[in-house]
Formats: C-alpha cells, sequence, structure tokens
C-alpha cells in the first residue's frame, strides 16, 4: 500500500482534529470546505473508517468485515507496510472515541422512551434528537402520523404528575418500606439479584441501540420483554411485604408524614423540595423513575404548539402498591369542591384506623373531627352532592384533612351508599409559659 505524502499530511491532520475534539462529521466539513483532496467528498462514515484502520500503525487487519458479522476478531499481522501515526496516538484515539461514544449516549437519554405513544395512531413514538449549535432539542416522532412533539415541552406539561409520582416514592421510601424492609417475614435477597440481572441487561440493550449495534424493533421486542420480566418480578418482591403481619401502625406513620408535609406546606418549601428532587436526577435516572411507574402516556399538540396531557397507563406494580396501601388506610387522593378547591383526602380508612391516626396526631396539635357528609343515595335528608370546607372555622382550627371512612369491605372504588366523609382539623398548641 502506497500513501503519497499529501495523502498522508491529512490522515495525520483528522487524527489529530479528532483528539482536539472534533466529531466525524465536524472533520468532514472542515475538509470539504478547504476542498482538501478535491474532488473527493468528505462524510462522517469515511472519516470514521480512517480512525478505526490499522494500517496507519503499520498493521493490516484481514477479514475484518467477516469476523465482525461473526463477532470474532480478525486477523492481523502487524508491521506490514510503514506506519502513518504512533500506536500511542492510534491507542489515545480510541480511547477518545469511548469517551465521545459515551457523551453521545448520554445526550442521547430519552426522558419518555418507549412510553410516548402516539396521539393519532396510539403507537409507541421514536427518539430523535436535532439542533444547532446553541440549542439541541429532543423530540419524539410518529414516521407514519408524521407528528413530532418536543420532550422539554412535553416534561413542562406533565410536571404536576411527575411531582405527585415524586411525593409518593418520597413518602415510601422514608416512612413506609424501609420499615417494611426491616420487619417483613421473608427474604427477598433472590429477588433483588434477579431484579439487578434485568435491570443490567436492560441498560446493555438500551446502550446497543444507541450505539445503533441493534434496529429499532429488536430493541423495543427485547426493551418490552425484560420490562415485563421486570414487573412480575417487583411484584412478587412486594408479594412478600404482607403489611397486614406487621407489628407497627400504618397509621402512626401516616401521621409523621403528613406532619412533616404540613411544615413544608406552611415554610412554602414543599413544591421546592420536589423540584429539586426531579432536577438532582441526570436523564438516565429521571427515564428509569418514570418507567417505574408508566406502562404509557399520550400527550397532544394543539394547531397552536400547546401540548395537553390526554392520557396515562400506570404499571400494575405500582397500581398494586397504590391498592395494598388503600387497603390499610395509608393513601391519600385529592378531591374537588364546589369551588374548585382540591382538598386532600384519605380513602378507605376504617373507624379504628382513623383514631389511631388522630391518636399519634394529637402528639403535635390538638385535634378535632367532624363529619362533614354521609353520601346515602338510598335516603334524601342528610348527604351532600358536593363539598365545601372553609380553611380554618370559628375556633381557629385549620382544615388538615378530609377522610371517607369505610362502612362495609375494603373495595375500590366504595360503594356510594353511606359513604361518609370527615374533616380532620388542628390547632397549634397554646405555649406554657
Amino acid at each position: 500500500m502506497v500513501i503519497d505524502e499529501t495523502t498522508k499530511d491529512v490522515i495525520i491532520r483528522i487524527f489529530n482534529l479528532y483528539l482536539q475534539g472534533k466529531s466525524y462529521q465536524t472533520i468532514a466539513n472542515i475538509l470539504n470546505e478547504e476542498k482538501v483532496l478535491e474532488p473527493k467528498k468528505w462524510d462522517d462514515s469515511t472519516i470514521e473508517k480512517i480512525l478505526n484502520n490499522k494500517i496507519y500503525v503499520g498493521d493490516y487487519e484481514r477479514f475484518k468485515r467477516v469476523a465482525k458479522e461473526q463477532g470474532k476478531e480478525p486477523v492481523i499481522y502487524p508491521n506490514v507496510v510503514e506506519p502513518i501515526i504512533t500506536r500511542a496516538m492510534f491507542e489515545d484515539i480510541q480511547l477518545q472515541k469511548e469517551k465521545n461514544q459515551r457523551a453521545y449516549c448520554r445526550d442521547r437519554v430519552y426522558i419518555f422512551m418507549q412510553k410516548m405513544k402516539c396521539p393519532k395512531c396510539g403507537k409507541i413514538m421514536g427518539s430523535k434528537g436535532t439542533g444547532g449549535k446553541k440549542k439541541k432539542y429532543m423530540y419524539y416522532h410518529c414516521a407514519e402520523c408524521k407528528l413530532y412533539l418536543r420532550e422539554d415541552l412535553i416534561e413542562e406539561q406533565v410536571m404536576p404528575m411527575i411531582m405527585d409520582l415524586i411525593e409518593y416514592d418520597m413518602t415510601v421510601k422514608k416512612y413506609f418500606y424501609p420499615v417494611l424492609a426491616d420487619k417483613k417475614e421473608k427474604n427477598t435477597d433472590k429477588f433483588d439479584k434477579e431484579i439487578n440481572t434485568l435491570r443490567n441487561q436492560k441498560s446493555r440493550i438500551k446502550e446497543a441501540y444507541l450505539k445503533e449495534i441493534v434496529d429499532v424493533e429488536e430493541f423495543s421486542k427485547e426493551y418490552k420483554a425484560i420490562d415485563e420480566k421486570l414487573e412480575l418480578l417487583e411484584q412478587k418482591r412486594l408479594e412478600t411485604i404482607d403489611l397486614n403481619k406487621q407489628t407497627f401502625s400504618p397509621q402512626h406513620l401516616m401521621a409523621d408524614r403528613d406532619v412533616e408535609k404540613e411544615k413544608l406546606i406552611r415554610s412554602n418549601k414543599f413544591y421546592d423540595m420536589l423540584m429539586a428532587e426531579w432536577k438532582s436526577k441526570d436523564k438516565e435516572e429521571k427515564q428509569e423513575f418514570i418507567s417505574k411507574f408508566l406502562e404509557s402516556i399520550t400527550v397532544e399538540k394543539d394547531s397552536k404548539g400547546t401540548y395537553k396531557l390526554v392520557n396515562l397507563k400506570l404499571r400494575k406494580t405500582f397500581i398494586n402498591q397504590i391498592y395494598k396501601l388503600m387497603q390499610n388506610g395509608m393513601f391519600d387522593m385529592t378531591i374537588v369542591d364546589e369551588k374548585d378547591k382540591e382538598v386532600r383526602t384519605t380513602v378507605m380508612m376504617d373507624k379504628q384506623e382513623l383514631e389511631e391516626y388522630m391518636e399519634r396526631l394529637n402528639d403535635y396539635y390538638e385535634v378535632s373531627y367532624y363529619e362533614i357528609a354521609r353520601l346515602d343515595e338510598q335516603k334524601k335528608g342528610y348527604q351532600k352532592k358536593y363539598i365545601t370546607i372553609d380553611e380554618t372555622n370559628d375556633n381557629g382550627e385549620k382544615l388538615f384533612k378530609l377522610v371517607e371512612l369505610v362502612t362495609d369491605d375494603k373495595k375500590y372504588p366504595q360503594k356510594k351508599v353511606n359513604r361518609i366523609v370527615g374533616a380532620i382539623r388542628v390547632k397549634e398548641r397554646e405555649k406554657v409559659s
């Protein structure tokens, strides 16, 4: 192989440009703009082939393409021609390529990957990154419907939903599952190991897709299969934690959680805390977080470019967690009164659990309970279709939360017959001088 001096200089320059941090495409653009070796037209694939070719350090690789297809190493004959660059420089190039590939993969992490459904055809949308020198945008696109949705605008639109999930996740970790993990009756080490193995497999197939080793169809199929196995294992792990067999009081934990939340709300730090938790995550962590709770999400864009969340499907493991917490009077929902004001409400709590909850709450405040509605469709007497609650009553008691009591079996949704709604109010204890 004979290479003229001009071509040698170009090859050395290509290696140097790459070590300076230039991408394949940027190097190709520079060479085309300068009309280097004209009429040759440079592109990114040509630059990549040059940087991968060991012939420039003097080695000849035989059967390289066949070996790659078969997953084997090519046959290498060392020092067959005069080198153009040093082996040290070639090794530096390979290290630089690994760094650039990791950076590229980080840039190509999509928060709602394999979760975003096209609002028109209902198919899972693909992912794509575009942009110029100043700003790069991440998109979800449907090739069939020719629809593009910007990730940053989707994230902005669904932020209230994300905040709810973060609050739930933080609550579970701090107040419920740490205690359960300490006192669970069955060992989950086996499940933990299998879950960790599947998560590693999930990371590897994702990395292969980002590096274009596998196509989108193969990626989607394998990614979904791993997700389904993960969901099954996580559900089995959850079933080993039997809330009904624990010795602690769930309602005492609920009271401690609610008191802490109330303090943060009063100090106007609650939302900031949730937002800080979200912003502290890198994109991979955000992606894993969304995947943990959501099966799919659908967002549509109107003619004015305004985004709107139209549908979401929760993962079964998450739904099962919620139901299990509901059965123990440990789950809050938000209801809206006739003035469209949102009020925090605990559902499916029975009278004994209410007493335990108020007993613990009484350690912090002076506590009162008022029955405000008995929703009985069989009677026309004492009932209210809508509930209106004053923030503070005549006694100076502040509304803490509502409770919808269970009067029969704990099934969700509750029957409309004989549903009792009560208000828990609190008042700061007077300081003893």
